[in-house]
This record gives C-alpha cells, sequence and structure tokens, in this order.
C-alpha cells in the first residue's frame, strides 16, 4: 500500500508558488512496533546546472530562468526529507547551500578542472560524522597499480591511464559513521560519468574506476569493512550497456563487446594530432552533445551544451541533419592502436571485479521487481520485453522535448566485504509517469530539473 512522506519542515520557508509533483512512497515491508533499528534513506538526483540550460534545448518547458528554478530545485529534496543526498550537475551554491544548512545538513562538493558545475552529497548533521572524502578525477587515474598486482613496490611502474579522451569528469567518494554509534556507517559515492553515447568504452572505464576506488575505502579501514557502500548518482548508461552488466556482474554480450571495441578510439584532446574530423559541429564535447536527437532515437544522456548548439538542432528539426551528428558518430578521433594500451575486455572485467567478487545490486530493478505485481507498465522491461538485464528499472529518469532517457540514474548496492548483514530495501520512491512529464521537464508543478530524482530506504548493514 502506497502513502506519502512527511516533508522536511523547512520546505514552508521556500516560495509556495513554486511547487513539484509529490511521488507516492512504496513501504516494502511492514514496520513491526518492536523494531527501534534506524533506517537511512539515499536519495539521488541530476539538479540540472543553470549554466547549462539554454531555450534551444527545453523549448517547451515553463521554467528555466534561475529565479522560476530557485524553489523547485531544493523542493524536490526537502519534499521526501533524505537522510543522504547524492546530487550532479550542481552549481548557484551560494543559493542552495543556505537553504540546505539551514534544514540540518552538512555537504562536500567537487567539480572536474574549471567545469562550472559539480557533484555534491549531502548528510543531516545530527545523524553523521564524515570520517573521510575522496575525490575521483577520471582523467588522471592510473591504472597500473590496480592492474599490474604483480609488480612489487621496488619495480618501476609506467603510467597506465588507458583513457580516449579528457572529459573532466569525476566521482565523489565519503566515509559517514553514525553519531548514534560510530563503529557503524556506510560509504557513499556519487559520479556523473561521461555522456556521450557512442563512448561506451570511456564510461566503462570512469564506472570501473569508481566502483574499484570504492572497494579500496572499504578495504583501507577495519570498521568499513562491515559498512556497505553506495553508489548513487547518472551513470549516462541504460541497462543493455555494457557498464550495467559489469557492474552487476553479468556476462558481456556481442553486442557489449561490439560496442566497446567500437569505441577504443582516442580523441584529439589527447592526441593533437588527431586531424579535426570534417563539418563536425564546434561544440564543447565535455559539457554535452550537439544537436538532441529526436526523442524516438535518443539513446543517451545530456545534450546540454553552448549557443552553438542550437544552429545544428534547428537543421534537425528541419530535416537538414547532417552525418556528422556527434551525438551519432565519434568526431575528432582515431582508432585506437596498441601503443595507446587502453584496457581490453578481460582488464575491464578485472576493474569491476567481476572474477573475484559479487556484482552490486541495483536498488530500484530490485524494489520495483517487488512492488510492480509483475506488470512492467511504465518499467524499462515495458519498452524492451523480458530478454535484457535491468528490466525492473523506472523507464525514464530523464524526459524533455528533445530526448526521453530509458535509464541514466541509479542507486547501486555495494554490500560489505564482511558478512555481517546486508542493507535491505524497506521503501521506494515511485517513479514519475510518462504522463507526469510531457510534454516534458523541466515543468513547473512537476520537477525543476531534466532528471528525476530517486529515493530508496534501508535497514541493516549500516
Amino acid at each position: 500500500m502506497s502513502t506519502f512522506l512527511e516533508p522536511h519542515p523547512n520546505i514552508n520557508s521556500l516560495p509556495p508558488q513554486q511547487t513539484v509533483k509529490v511521488r507516492e512512497w512504496f513501504p516494502l515491508s511492514p514496520k513491526s512496533n518492536d523494531d527501534a533499528s534506524p533506517t537511512l534513506k539515499l536519495m539521488t538526483w541530476n539538479m540540472l546546472a543553470q549554466t547549462l540550460v539554454r531555450r534551444e534545448l527545453f523549448p517547451n518547458s515553463d521554467c528555466l530562468k534561475a529565479n522560476q528554478r530557485g524553489g523547485l530545485l531544493p523542493r524536490e529534496v526537502l519534499t521526501y526529507n533524505p537522510d543522504i543526498a547524492c546530487l550532479q550537475e550542481v552549481d548557484r551554491l551560494e543559493k542552495h547551500l543556505p537553504i540546505f544548512h539551514a534544514a540540518g545538513y552538512s555537504h562536500t562538493y567537487a567539480c572536474g578542472p574549471q567545469k562550472p558545475h559539480g557533484c555534491m552529497i549531502m548528510w543531516k548533521s545530527e545523524k553523521f560524522e564524515k570520517l573521510a572524502e575522496h575525490t575521483v578525477f577520471y582523467d588522471e587515474v592510473d591504472l597500473i597499480s590496480i592492474l599490474n598486482d604483480s609488480l612489487s613496490d621496488d619495480d618501476e611502474k609506467p603510467q597506465r591511464k588507458a583513457t580516449t579522451r579528457v572529459t573532466k569528469n569525476i566521482g565523489l567518494i565519503l566515509a559517514l559513521a553514525r553519531k548514534d554509534d560510530a563503529s557503524k556507517g556506510c560509504i557513499v559515492a556519487t559520479t556523473h560519468a561521461f555522456w556521450h553515447p557512442m563512448f561506451t568504452y570511456e564510461r566503462a572505464r570512469q564506472i570501473g574506476i569508481l566502483l574499484n576506488t570504492v572497494r579500496q575505502m572499504q578495504a583501507s579501514d577495519e570498521r568499513y569493512r562491515t559498512w556497505p557502500a553506495y553508489l548513487a548518482g547518472d551513470f549516462n548508461t541504460q541497462p543493455i550497456e555494457a557498464s550495467y552488466s559489469l557492474l552487476t556482474a553479468q556476462p558481456l554480450t556481442p553486442a557489449h563487446v561490439k560496442s566497446l571495441d567500437h569505441s577504443r578510439v582516442i580523441h584529439i584532446s589527447i592526441d593533437t594530432t588527431v586531424p579535426p574530423t570534417p563539418n563536425a559541429a564546434n561544440v564543447k564535447e565535455d559539457e554535452g552533445g550537439a544537436a538532441a536527437a529526436p526523442a524516438s532515437t535518443a539513446t543517451t544522456e545530456e545534450t546540454k551544451t553552448s549557443a552553438t548548439d542550437a544552429e545544428q538542432k534547428n537543421d534537425a528539426k528541419k530535416g537538414n541533419e547532417k552525418e556528422t551528428d556527434p551525438d551519432r558518430i565519434i568526431t575528432n578521433s582515431r582508432r585506437a592502436v596498441a601503443s595507446d594500451d587502453l584496457l581490453s575486455d578481460e582488464e575491464l572485467l578485472r576493474l569491476f571485479g567481476c572474477e573475484q567478487q559479487k556484482g552490486l545490486r541495483s536498488g530500484y530493478d530490485e524494489a520495483l521487481r517487488l512492488v510492480s505485481s509483475g506488470s512492467k507498465d511504465g518499467l524499462f522491461g515495458g519498452r524492451v520485453g523480458d530478454a535484457a538485464v535491468g528490466i525492473w528499472e523506472p523507464m525514464y529518469t530523464s524526459y524533455t522535448f528533445w530526448w526521453k532517457l530509458t535509464l541514466v540514474d541509479y542507486i547501486f548496492i555495494l554490500d560489505p566485504p564482511e558478512p555481517v548483514g546486508k542493507p535491505e530495501i524497506v521503501g521506494v520512491l515511485k517513479p514519475h509517469t510518462k504522463e507526469d512529464m510531457e510534454p516534458g521537464l523541466p515543468r513547473a508543478g512537476v520537477c525543476g530539473s531534466d532528471h528525476t530524482s530517486l529515493m530508496l530506504e534501508f535497514k541493516n548493514g549500516w
């Protein structure tokens, strides 16, 4: 039976005219009167940085200006009152932080070099104390020590980044101890992985680095070995992609192998001798793509960039879309060769720990399986059938005029290395329906971002 959560009392301080669509909450187990164990509500949400908003990208949105979205963004968080919130595309900190601090949250923020937006993890100060933090700059990570375990400390270790391009993407990882029992807590990681649909390898590399780094933190302290880890963020990957299968320890399919191989390239940002692709759009590729694909063919994240993108989008709307649309093909790049030393499929499996470790649990795939009563209406499986993995994931977590994305946002659960009990999902926030989001986000009265928030409630093991 569904219900509605009690919002944070500070929600009354926000502009009353800036409202959001309040979604139902599904408890997954009845609460016993003698069960006093605390629970944890964890949210993830891509807030849509104001610096990335363009009318050309959201032509039918009714709330794009900063003063129109200013109350919608904190209201989304305070409506569901999470204990921990993992946020991406965060900017305008001078506006948001006073509201969140007044509501009792502490925060850690990080961003890539010269990026005007970043990732932020917030937690309720009365419940948690931060013990450790680590920012992962994916462009700079040296994989040699991770993959060449046979090397001794005395061996000369060459650097091996195995990256295809400069992206400025990051991951942020915190260790949070409970204030009522410092021996207990959790590790929380968030990320905003590289967006480009065709760069499957680079996205898998980044997500694998994040997971490996989380596992390293779990192993770095005796306490952490009994703590679960939550990887929550905008992974820019769909359940049909290689990264999802690698995270959940599912076998790579021939289609995955083909996609990974096709995207093993070297971009001009790594090798400046690469000749630019003729007629390729002049876009800031690290921030998003060029022309947004029509809704029926959009396959992955964010086409939020500079005003130069509008010209190409207008061409596409007129039926003049060029074959050099960089959302559809890889531009300004060359094929990788052996000396580029990119990761093989076998090395990606090692990076994700697929040979020795259990896969991660996808919280929404697990939770919605329980509440859907077998129906896949509104779920990923309703679009792809029962053969795919992740069929119980939400159908959409991003829904706009130009792109309707099957799923890019997730809450993954990494059970603790020591067998002390795994987190149990006891509540799930219902996804928005397609009808809620028509004709496209951001939308006043619904959601102030182009992404929807996800939230789960856990008990045990934290």
